[in-house]
């Protein structure tokens, strides 16, 4: 199971260029109060969900640190154990103003009884050198959060499964005007004026889509719904067999990426242990 991005893309907190509101200062200050800590009590009820119900659970959430908020990606297993997380490494467009970047460090692919997983959120998918990362990995459940409920996002999909040779599973929230608080309260910026209650301001979309390149489940855009398939973990062979993309298509020899897969800390101590012994903290 999984759960749509938590991307931003109907509300600006009024940002524009060189300028600030008193209204968007405040919006940003609820805005962090509604989102959450990683590790956490919300993480916990996450983690008891996976396991009452014995799935493996893959889900979008903002979670702070400090006062710096991330779109991120949480993972837990059957048993009810949380994995660890993805911190979108790209915000999108305005969202660059109001979540931090990501780092290397949390690109991870998990090993687990049902294949390896990882994601990526929303348009970071479209980059094809943290798709290389994730490759490198083994990645083989490639879960794909994303808020794009245009038509033109089943073909990146499928383009991603058909390079990877992984089956690709992205979720897409479908919600209407109603679904939202009230103006003033809440804005869609630009369309506010032409919308009613009943307006879809997110179309879904979600999808499986196998190795191959087969559509499996999806898309659908006509209301709330829940998609499934069966995968048959032989097409991630048959797939590589045609293109292996880190590997027997790879041209090492031509091409090399390096990724740094340390955190990036804006602030480091590092105290005087003995004369030649250095201890970060």
């Amino acid at each position: 199971g999984g759960a749509g991005s938590g991307c931003m893309a109907v509300s600006s907190l009024e940002l524009a260029i060189g300028a600030r509101t008193a209204k968007g200062r405040d919006d940003f200050r609820k805005y962090l109060a509604s989102v959450i800590d990683v590790p956490g009590p919300e993480v916990e009820r996450l983690a008891e969900m996976a396991r009452k119900y014995k799935v493996f659970l893959v889900m979008g959430v903002i979670e702070r640190e400090g006062y710096t908020l991330y779109c991120s990606v949480l993972f837990f297993d059957s048993h009810g154990q949380f994995l660890g997380k993805h911190r979108k490494l790209m915000p999108t467009a305005l969202e660059r103003c109001i979540w931090g970047f990501g780092d290397g460090s949390t690109i991870p692919v998990f090993d687990t009884p049902i294949g390896k997983i990882g994601a990526a959120i929303c348009w970071e998918n479209r980059m094809p050198s943290l798709r290389t990362a994730m490759y490198a990995k083994g990645i083989e459940i490639y879960c794909a959060p994303t808020a794009d409920a245009r038509e033109t996002w089943l073909a990146s999909m499928t383009h991603i499964a058909l390079e990877g040779g992984c089956f690709v599973l992205s979720a897409n929230q479908f919600c209407r005007r109603k679904d939202y608080p009230p103006p003033p309260e809440y804005t869609f910026s630009g369309s506010e004026e032409s919308l009613t209650p009943d307006s879809v301001v997110c179309a879904g979309g979600s999808s499986i889509i196998s190795p191959l390149g087969i559509v499996l489940a999806g898309p659908n855009y006509e209301g709330e719904a829940l998609i499934s398939a069966d995968l048959d973990l032989g097409d991630l062979a048959r797939a590589k067999f045609d293109f292996d993309v880190v590997g027997h298509y790879s041209r090492p020899e031509v091409f090399s990426l390096n990724i740094r897969g340390h955190p990036r800390k804006a602030v480091s101590f590092t105290s005087k242990v003995t004369k030649d012994e250095t201890v970060k903290i």
